[in-house]
């Protein structure tokens, strides 16, 4: 990068997303190899979303009667600040809508956004109202940003499998981990794409509940304009709706819950998680409650209209920019570029994609270079490798920054250069 800007300084950011899973979470049932038998369960700590109120009991609908503050919209068609979607009358039979202030949630400050709680929702989760949240992109923090980034790549990759003990990447960050990820499916938007999963989040190796289970939707639109995030409470009938000690869990096909002070409590509960999450996989999306086709198409209907923060107009030509907040970028593997003269500031060239990776050198301005791979995403910026024709170097630098090209392409060497 120019050497004229100062690396931007790293805050910690705490991400509590893992807390004592660590392996957990995954379609090929990772157990949980770091658990002793001395914890005891204790639920994790919700985080509020939009103006909430305790749940009724699970024989009732779960969701509170409206407020005079928050607009109650009817379904199934719903529209609030340009955000549209079809609600399914078997999920709910209405939504409160809210444009909902900046909020901020374990050290990280998420901006203005608007926010639906779904009223009339079947729920047994008494620490999670159903709810749905658009988040502007470009008004994220660094956190933020950074998960939206891992959304992104998610999404063009689609695993079968996610990582064991991490889950999906979410938004906003909990103070617990995804001590489940299964039923995973790819979602097709109106106007982008996302992933759902069920999971429950847990802080411990506490019994699987109905009380805790979530339908947990994290997608994109098309232009990574906007972050949508959705939580929404489902239930299992072979699940409980709660187990206040482990006597009270039922077997899941023959595996037992645990007793805490067991000596193979690790063994015996990664039966019991491995048992849970197999049928978990193996139920009929339409048995559970609500069903989770129901879900994914309230889900796949949404689309948002709203007015995203505009960027630099990228130039003609301009292809699909990997990192988010990025400009598009204009190179690809096999052009040639040169560093831009104006100001007359070398581009720094790095070992790797990143700030943080070793200095190995610098292209000068007006200076040619081939590029040989890429593009990577790395601290918001676009990375490619490549190797400088007038010195004899090769490694990674940054195309430019969010406002700015430093590298400016041409077909051939003999073209490179002011």
């Amino acid at each position: 990068m120019h050497t004229h800007r100062l690396p931007w300084i790293q805050p910690a950011v705490a991400l509590l997303l893992i807390m004592a899973l660590s392996a957990c979470g995954s379609v090929a049932l990772t157990p949980i190899p770091s658990l002793t038998a001395a914890l005891a369960y204790t639920p994790f700590i919700a985080i509020p979303t939009l103006t909430m109120t305790a749940t009724v009991p699970a024989t009732a609908a779960a969701t509170p009667e409206p407020t005079a503050a928050i607009p109650l919209i009817a379904g199934p068609d719903v529209a609030f600040e340009g955000v549209h979607f079809t609600l399914p009358a078997e999920v709910a039979s209405g939504v409160n809508a809210q444009a909902v202030p900046a909020e901020d949630i374990l050290a990280e400050t998420y901006p203005n956004h608007i926010g639906f709680n779904l009223v009339g929702y079947d729920s047994r989760n008494i620490r999670i109202e159903p709810h749905i949240r658009v988040y502007p992109v470009s008004e994220l923090g660094q956190a933020g940003t950074e998960i939206a980034q891992e959304l992104k790549e998610l999404l063009v990759e689609q695993p079968a499998v996610i990582r064991p003990g991490v889950g999906i990447p979410i938004l906003p960050v909990r103070n617990a981990g995804q001590q489940i990820t299964v039923q995973i499916e790819y979602l097709t938007l109106t106007d982008g794409s996302g992933i759902r999963v069920l999971t429950q989040f847990a802080q411990d190796a506490g019994p699987i509940e109905n009380e805790s289970l979530l339908y947990l939707f994290q997608g994109l639109t098309n232009d990574d304009a906007y972050y949508i995030s959705a939580l929404l409470p489902v239930s299992a009938s072979f699940l409980p709706d709660h187990a206040d000690d482990s006597a009270s869990v039922p077997p899941v096909d023959g595996a037992l819950y645990p007793q805490f002070n067991s000596p193979e409590f690790n063994a015996e509960y990664a039966s019991y998680q491995q048992a849970v999450m197999d049928k978990l996989n193996g139920t009929s999306p339409e048995e559970f409650t609500p069903s989770l086709s129901a879900l994914d198409d309230l889900l796949e209907s949404l689309q948002v209209d709203l007015v995203a923060v505009p960027k630099a107009s990228p130039p003609p030509g301009a292809l699909s920019v990997p990192c988010l907040n990025a400009l598009p970028t204009r190179l690809r593997v096999g052009l040639f570029a040169y560093v831009d003269p104006d100001p007359p500031l070398p581009n720094n060239v790095r070992s790797d994609a990143g700030r943080d990776n070793d200095l190995i050198g610098e292209i000068g301005p007006g200076q040619a270079m081939k590029i040989m791979d890429g593009p990577k995403c790395a601290d918001g910026w676009v990375w490619w490798q490549v190797r400088a024709l007038e010195i004899k170097l090769e490694g990674w630098t940054a195309e430019g920054d969010q406002q700015e090209y430093w590298l400016i392409p041409c077909a051939l060497q003999a073209q490179c250069g002011p």
